[in-house]
């Protein structure tokens, strides 16, 4: 089952920035974990599974999974890591949902043995 975990720093007027980990992302995804609109910088998938997993976001804070088509689709290759990092940062004006499967079709069905790890730095 997937975790997220949130570490939040600035205060005030200051920048306001998260790290988000969340742990073991399968099929059933996590919704709204930005807790409302965000900004997304950067992102880090670890791909321990043999085989490719395909990584979603939707800017929803509560997407219909396996139906509500992804706003961001990455594929990671089998047993690797996959950084992406957004100089402009990358918009969800409703929040941030995830989830990760085998499938690459528009919801995404296929069930993974286990998901992969995201790191993503947050405004």
């Amino acid at each position: 089952m997937a975790t997220a975990s949130k570490d939040s720093t600035g205060s005030g007027s200051k920048l306001s920035t998260r790290l988000i980990e969340v742990t073991d992302l399968e099929g059933e995804g996590l919704s709204d974990i930005t807790s409302g609109a965000a900004t997304v910088y950067s992102v880090d998938i670890n791909n321990t599974l043999g085989a490719v997993t395909y990584f979603r976001m939707y800017d929803s804070g509560a997407p219909t999974f396996g139906t509500t088509d992804a706003d961001v689709l990455i594929p990671v290759a089998a047993s690797t890591r996959s950084s992406w990092i957004i100089a402009q940062g990358l918009s969800f004006g409703t929040g941030v949902s995830l989830q990760a499967h085998s499938d690459d079709g528009p919801g995404g069905t296929g069930a993974l043995s286990a998901g992969p790890t995201v790191l993503m730095l947050t405004a």
